[in-house]
């Protein structure tokens, strides 16, 4: 039997695959605080914490639907919670925080990615990445990867915002493929942390499908991938490059 013909396209997801917070959502709570306190509304840090929770599960709701939601409707879901309007132009104010982004110094990027991607690009392989984005807009997570020097390491993006859809929905993954040139399915790879996302998006595609776990171990019940790696890199030779 012929051994498996390497793979010629391998797309990543972002977030705890090629970048992580520190600490996820404290720069948003500084700066949220601080504008509303700005603005003459007085709300305590623990109420502040509660409607950013509860803005972030009406998020996860629409995420696990399907349903696309621009940042300012993710913000004014949160800032309803709140036991005080807050008038109009200061929810604009919050957003404006959201779509700026954290500060990209302060951002974790996975341990051997840029040698990875440059090993890949290097065996001739097209690169893409395939995002759900949450509150945050691709054109600021493009900056925080160019901030790291990894943005033009790849040859596509197919992020959520832009694409219209979330994964597991196969119409991200064919949005990815015709930006790489239409790799056959069977030598296409997925990477990603998530099982019911980047996983069961690749397999349903008929991709290679790889969970990283080396910034986060997703434990949630859902397929298991045909790789899992806890360091970039061994994906190279995992893949047999």
């Amino acid at each position: 039997m012929p051994a498996p013909r390497p793979p010629v396209a391998v797309t990543f997801d972002f977030w705890n695959t090629l970048v992580a917070e520190n600490a996820p959502g404290s720069h948003r709570h500084r700066r949220w605080h601080d504008v509303l306190a700005a603005n003459g509304v007085d709300v305590t840090p623990e109420q502040l914490t509660a409607a950013i929770e509860a803005g972030w599960h009406w998020f996860d709701r629409r995420w696990k639907a399907n349903v696309q939601v621009s940042t300012r409707e993710a913000v004014a879901a949160a800032i309803d919670r709140l036991p005080v309007a807050v008038p109009d132009p200061v929810v604009d104010e919050l957003a404006e925080v959201v779509t700026l982004g954290s500060d990209p110094s302060e951002m974790r990027v996975a341990p051997n990615v840029g040698e990875c991607l440059e090993r890949l690009s290097s065996a001739g392989v097209r690169i893409g990445i395939i995002c759900d984005v949450g509150m945050t807009p691709s054109a600021t997570l493009r900056g925080y990867l160019g901030h790291h020097g990894l943005l033009q390491l790849f040859d596509h993006w197919s992020f959520s915002d832009e694409v219209g859809c979330y994964k597991p929905d196969a119409r991200i993954f064919a949005h990815a493929a015709e930006g790489l040139g239409r790799p056959e399915p069977a030598r296409t790879v997925h990477v990603g942390d998530l099982r019911r996302t980047d996983v069961a998006g690749a397999r349903g595609v008929g991709w290679t499908s790889v969970r990283y776990r080396g910034l986060a171990d997703d434990n949630v019940d859902g397929p298991e991938a045909d790789h899992v790696v806890d360091d970039h890199g061994d994906l190279v030779d995992r893949l047999g490059l």
